[in-house]
């Protein structure tokens, strides 16, 4: 599963990534310094992926540039608009969901 995020989220995602690393689970992080353009080989780093979800601290518009962009790149999305960052705890739960279907 690889794990998306840009922005601010780096931290939360890294840590969350490091505790189910230690758990023996298969994950990868690609955190997006700059969305506008897309690093170029963001395409071919996404479709290496089988299982693909993107973590934002709004409604999820980074899921919706990247869906117009890679069109059949299947992504899901973890979006939380609470005015409150991710906790490593509610990552991994969502985490850890998405790797057991």
């Amino acid at each position: 599963m690889l794990i998306v995020g840009w922005g601010g989220t780096f931290g939360h995602l890294y840590t969350a990534l490091e505790a189910l690393h230690d758990e023996g689970k298969k994950v990868a992080l690609a955190h997006f310094s700059y969305i506008s353009p897309l690093p170029r080989n963001s395409y071919e780093v996404l479709k290496k992926y089988s299982k693909i979800v993107v973590c934002e601290l709004n409604l999820g518009q980074f899921a919706s540039y990247l869906r117009s962009q890679f069109p059949d790149v299947v992504l899901h999305q973890y979006d939380k608009v609470e005015g409150l960052p991710f906790t490593v705890a509610e990552l991994k739960d969502h985490f850890n969901k998405l790797l057991e279907e």
